[in-house]
């Protein structure tokens, strides 16, 4: 043990092997040390470790904790195991981001101006804080994932146009953590060079010393990761400083378990699905914190297309990341191959790129199917809007979205939407009216509902026609830019009761 003193926490490691001694390694590089560890070796109970007692679980009920972190490999095992033992479920913490989180949150929460958890005033001795705040603060947009061609990077690059637009200053703030580059100079990017750091702590310390160095700002958040955590930390070094506006893109659990755990340094939350909004609610996330998020698509008032007629090829669209994460891009042939058996005539156009198209180019030449399946690559947001109007439907077997503007683009386009029942799926599709939602997994209702339309091409048509005047009425008073802009005033107009 060194010299430095470190907080003590309220919870119980579970393992005390090596799993265990990298998180008790990350703990003291935030300044916080567990009050125990537990562990099934009855030969460590009593045993010390850094200075940290080990305990047998039999002994857990003589044990004051507020949580139980699961410290070794066989989580669902322990997890059961602790169950038994008559702890709650929510008390059980399992699964390296959740942990990290915690972890993270216990050692903001132990910060006071005479105690520095970080050491991160070594980072701010320097840095003078503006006391006059500019009217419009520069806006900071985290690119978690790199600087990619994802929907949620797509809809960063639109907003950042329409707020450079209204004289914004802007910064991204992008991983170099990445596959294929998409090209914004709308404005400045920094790249944060995790490949080069090891720990935890030199990670979120990079994302703060550029948040830091760009004070006062606010902060878009889509990610619930490190460019996340250090502003909640940036705002509690500068709380007069930081607005943090945090936007829920996925249904993923990731979110909804550090948005609901850092709510209180969030100023507002954007969710984009009724479905997200509900489990944040549930979890304690404030009502008045929470806005619903629309995003602008380009379109008319009518819908200037044609589509296949009866006797011709149906035209088959899907446009997004090509991986099997989420988006199980993975079906794709599946559910060709069952059209194929079906005796129907499609093609299948695949528009994007991800870490799956080169196994994806493998299964369509195994299977057959290169006839049928053309892979379009990467397309240029501008060309977007032409590609859907070549669609005669939307396919997609996701199994996880928060509400996929790919669909919004492709309704928008007159393309019936054939999809899988995630997040963001019935705020657009009424089932039978603008397109099919089946469950998730359902390759085979997915390839039903696709056979019925090539039956019924005047259905495929008025459907079409349909999924398009859905989009268009949401969209018709629909100003990105003003909504913005509004929320930026309410988020900063308490900024003169803040002190910095």
């Amino acid at each position: 043990m060194d010299n430095k003193v470190y907080r003590t926490i309220e919870v119980l490691f579970f393992g005390a092997g090596k799993i265990g001694r990298y998180w008790l390694e990350c703990c003291r590089d935030f300044g916080i040390l567990p009050r125990g560890m537990l562990d099934n070796d009855k030969t460590l109970s009593g045993s010390l470790y850094e200075g940290i007692l080990i305990y047998h679980p039999d002994n857990l009920q003589m044990l004051s904790f507020e949580y139980i972190f699961i410290t070794c490999g066989r989580e669902e095992e322990i997890y059961r195991q602790i169950l038994s033992l008559g702890v709650e479920k929510d008390k059980i913490i399992a699964g390296s981001h959740k942990i990290l989180d915690y972890c993270l949150y216990y050692a903001v929460c132990s910060y006071t101006m005479d105690y520095n958890v970080f050491s991160y005033q070594v980072i701010s001795s320097n840095i003078v804080v503006s006391k006059k705040l500019s009217e419009k603060k520069k806006i900071l947009f985290d690119l978690r994932n790199g600087m990619v061609l994802g929907g949620v990077e797509s809809w960063v690059y639109s907003l950042a146009k329409d707020l450079k637009g209204k004289e914004y200053q802007g910064l991204y703030l992008a991983a170099d953590e990445a596959g294929p580059r998409a090209v914004d100079e709308t404005f400045p990017v920094r790249i944060l060079e995790y490949s080069e750091l090891f720990g935890e702590k030199d990670k979120v310390e990079l994302c703060l010393r550029e948040i830091i160095k760009n004070l006062p700002c606010t902060m878009i958040c889509n990610f619930p990761q490190n460019i996340f955590w250090a502003a909640c930390i940036a705002k509690k070094l500068f709380p007069g400083q930081v607005r943090i506006v945090a936007v829920q893109h996925s249904d993923d659990q990731l979110y909804y378990e550090t948005y609901s755990l850092w709510q209180e340094y969030i100023d507002k939350c954007l969710v984009i699905s009724s479905r997200i909004e509900e489990k944040l609610l549930s979890l304690g996330m404030e009502k008045s914190k929470i806005e619903h998020l629309e995003w602008k698509v380009t379109l008319g008032k009518t819908v200037k297309r044609e589509w296949s007629v009866d006797n011709t090829c149906l035209q088959l669209g899907y446009a997004g990341r090509v991986t099997v994460t989420s988006k199980r891009a993975d079906l794709l042939p599946v559910l060709a191959i069952k059209l194929r058996e079906r005796g129907i005539c499609f093609q299948m156009n695949i528009a994007g790129a991800g870490d799956y198209s080169e196994t994806l180019q493998e299964s369509i030449k195994a299977e057959g199917l290169q006839g049928c399946i053309r892979l379009e690559g990467y397309i240029d947001r501008s060309d977007i809007p032409t590609f859907w109007k070549r669609q005669d439907i939307m396919v997609s077997c996701s199994e996880r979205e928060g509400h996929s503007i790919s669909q919004s683009e492709a309704m928008a386009a007159g393309a019936v939407p054939v999809i899988t029942d995630v997040s963001g799926a019935a705020d657009d599709v009424t089932d039978g009216y603008n397109g099919y939602i089946v469950d998730i997994g359902d390759v085979d209702s997915l390839a039903d509902r696709i056979c019925r339309l090539y039956h019924n091409r005047d259905m495929l048509k008025q459907m079409g026609q349909n999924a398009h005047r859905t989009i268009y009425e949401r969209q018709v008073h629909m100003n990105q830019a003003a909504f913005w802009e509004k929320l930026l005033r309410e988020v900063w107009k308490s900024e003169r009761s803040e002190k910095p």
